[in-house]
């Protein structure tokens, strides 16, 4: 990814979400905790979706929701969130028509890791990618 120029050389995250959603399925609105340090990055797979944003989203119906700002997330694309559209205003990607996968790397803050984790020394080893 950072070859590729998706992600930046200096950005190693240590903590992945995988979001599985089937026809119907829907990501309620929130707001990714603030143990993780912005930017986080959003990866979209198998189909397209719109992801909406807003201080307090309106649940329409189960699934459907209202934000003032709605952007598309086509297949193969990366959205980068980060300022108030990752510390302040909700998120969520209303009811989806066809099977749809998300990846989101995320950065956890070191003085917020868990009490105790061991890191895995494979991943500790990892140096920033020179371009």
């Amino acid at each position: 990814m950072v070859k590729w120029n998706i992600l930046p050389a200096t950005c190693i995250t240590n903590s992945c979400i995988i979001n599985i959603c089937n026809e119907g399925d829907c990501i309620p609105p929130h707001i990714d905790h603030h143990d993780f340090v912005t930017p986080f990055y959003t990866f979209s797979f198998l189909s397209k979706s719109n992801i909406l944003f807003e201080k307090v989203i309106a649940i329409v119906s189960p699934g459907e929701f209202r934000g003032s700002v709605e952007i598309p997330l086509p297949v193969g694309s990366v959205l980068i969130l980060k300022g108030n559209g990752a510390n302040i205003d909700k998120h969520c990607i209303p009811r989806v028509r066809h099977r749809r996968v998300s990846v989101t790397f995320h950065r956890m803050d070191d003085c917020k890791m868990p009490y105790g984790l061991q890191p895995d020394s494979e991943l500790e080893e990892l140096l920033s990618y020179d371009l």
